[in-house]
């Protein structure tokens, strides 16, 4: 299987560490696809650790500049991807995760389809399947 994190805040310690625990099995491979807004990774992942804790092989890939929505399932298609991992970031008052304008357009992209399981820390899309 192959699991894509789309890291949109180095800060984010929680989800990342809910995917890594719950979501993503144990040898998976692990794409770690940061957004042109979030700088560096290093210290996340050194903090998180994810061969050692958790036995995931991963990479970290940058979105680029002026990327929109097909950009990213373009690579999940590439890499034949599983599931699609977003951290949340915003909740209503009520405590409810806020949808974010890219997680809305992952989730109305035409050519993406899949299973959408809200956790405590994060958003995941599941059993992918794409469009021609």
């Amino acid at each position: 299987m192959t699991t894509i994190i789309l890291i949109k805040s180095v800060e984010h310690h929680a989800s990342i560490r809910e995917i890594l625990g719950s979501v993503v099995d144990d040898g998976e491979r692990v794409h770690f696809l940061r957004l042109p807004t979030v700088r560096c990774l290093g210290p996340l992942i050194q903090e998180v650790n994810p061969m050692l804790n958790y036995g995931v092989d991963y990479t970290i890939t940058p979105l680029p500049k002026g990327y929109d929505v097909s950009t990213l399932v373009e690579f999940a298609t590439e890499f034949d991807a599983n599931r699609i991992c977003i951290g949340i970031t915003d909740r209503t008052l009520t405590g409810k995760a806020r949808i974010d304008d890219l997680t809305q357009s992952i989730l109305l992209y035409d050519d993406i389809s899949g299973d959408f399981v809200v956790g405590e820390h994060a958003i995941i899309l599941e059993d992918l399947e794409y469009g021609d």
